[in-house]
């Protein structure tokens, strides 16, 4: 059977069904038309039992098999020497899938036996997919296989070459339309709303944005902060981690333990971050404040409680996780310039700053382009320092986390969705800005 069956069409089939399924299974309504009923959600229901959860037992083979159903055919794709057995495993996973099929029509509650339990159409897409496991293992067949060769010799029409680079390129920008572009336009269209996410959205057109502008204190106020965060975020991570990456571009002893330590925030959290600097600004038991009692300060800061140093402060928690990913950024460049330069700049007599002034800063300047973007753009973004550290209380609020509290705890969908997209906009100037920069850089190159 292994010489004269071919398993690599089959084992191709048994992939893409499965994770057709997985796809149905997490994302499309298992019974009605509802995205929110979907098989996950009722699995987790009847998981943690919840009183809402419905009635759909043995449910929980369908996550069994295709998890089982993947990791078959990534075996049989990757090992060509075991694609027979992926596949015949494959197969008798699709034959416990139509069990589930036999008990969710023979069950003891019917699907479709009651209003809300009516078939979806996540279930018959599952249901498809269960058949195409079935029928990949007949693929095999050299008679199968004769005859989808003389088919496809029939119907063969070469595709043009400029299309093959789309052809691969399709599912991923499906992808990103469905989850980045459309979500994208439509938080747009919301922006123009009055929706409070339970009512049908009524279009107000720009008067969410009248009223950010001209009536709103707290988003003028949050604005403030967000620029405040991004002045800091490109001076100071950005010196410190240049003059960390040249000091340790150089052999010296313990180096490698030094880098290890300044990097090592960046492996945390930002909330494990906000609670750590939480802990060391607290004005009672704080490592800060004990330390300066210790120097004999008297009265010593309220640092969170302060309505002046608390934006400051959450700035600095941000500021000590950065420096560490601006100095690995720096000593990746650091390794790229040509040292020839180098000797050829004292050769010439430079002293160590006219080398860096003259020669090694300009050869970093795309890395620099690199980390003022992306710090520029972290900094627009900043909202889990200061939902931790102080629940935006004490004048901190940002961008993101004022546009948080509006839309979910407020309920007003729509103005939040105005500040989403005054954020979006101003993130995108910096973002063209740098990708203007690359393909400058890749068009000289």
């Amino acid at each position: 059977m292994r010489e004269s069956w071919e398993f690599s069409t089959a084992i191709t089939v048994a992939l893409l069904s499965t994770v057709v399924i997985m796809i149905a299974f997490l994302f499309l309504p298992w019974v009605g038309t509802l995205l929110t009923d979907n098989g996950a959600r009722i699995f987790a229901d009847q998981l943690y039992g919840a009183v809402s959860a419905k009635p759909l037992p043995f449910i929980w083979l369908i996550p069994l098999l295709t998890l089982l159903g993947v990791g078959l055919s990534l075996w049989g794709f990757l090992s060509a020497d075991h694609n027979r057995e992926a596949s015949l495993g494959v197969f008798a996973l699709g034959l416990v899938g139509v069990g589930y099929f036999v008990l969710a029509f023979k069950g003891p509650v019917p699907i479709g036996s009651r209003p809300g339990l009516q078939p979806g159409l996540g279930f018959w897409v599952t249901m498809a997919g269960v058949l195409g496991m079935l029928l990949q293992l007949p693929l095999a067949h050299p008679r199968v296989q004769a005859l989808l060769e003389r088919l496809e010799r029939s119907n063969r029409r070469p595709i043009p070459f400029k299309l093959v680079p789309y052809l691969f390129l399709l599912p991923a920008l499906a992808l990103y339309f469905v989850w980045i572009i459309g979500p994208t336009f439509y938080t747009m269209y919301l922006s123009l709303t009055n929706w409070d996410a339970v009512s049908k959205p009524a279009y107000v057109g720009l008067a969410n944005y009248i009223r950010l502008f001209t009536r709103d204190k707290l988003f003028l106020e949050s604005l403030g902060n967000n620029l405040r965060w991004l002045l800091i975020f490109i001076t100071i991570p950005t010196t410190l981690g240049l003059g960390m990456a040249m000091i340790f571009n150089q052999e010296m002893k313990g180096g490698r333990f030094y880098k290890v330590s300044f990097y090592a925030p960046l492996v945390l959290s930002l909330p494990v971050i906000g609670l750590i600097w939480a802990w060391v600004y607290n004005p009672r038991l704080g490592l800060l404040n004990g330390f300066l009692s210790l120097l004999g300060v008297a009265k010593l800061p309220g640092w969170l409680g302060d309505r002046q140093l608390a934006i400051w402060c959450v700035i600095g928690a941000a500021v000590w996780r950065q420096v560490g990913y601006v100095m690995v950024l720096y000593l990746a460049g650091l390794k790229n310039v040509d040292p020839s330069l180098v000797d050829a700049a004292r050769v010439d007599g430079a002293d160590r700053w006219n080398l860096f002034r003259h020669v090694i800063f300009p050869l970093l300047a795309p890395v620099t382009t690199i980390i003022v973007v992306i710090s520029i753009i972290d900094s627009l973004r900043s909202f889990d320092l200061v939902s931790i550290m102080t629940r935006g209380g004490q004048s901190t609020q940002v961008l993101a986390n004022f546009m948080y509290i509006e839309a979910f705890n407020n309920y007003r969908m729509g103005y939040a969705a105005a500040i989403a997209v005054v954020l979006f906009a101003i993130s995108l100037v910096f973002i063209g800005f740098y990708l203007s920069q690359v393909i400058k850089d890749e068009l000289e190159y």
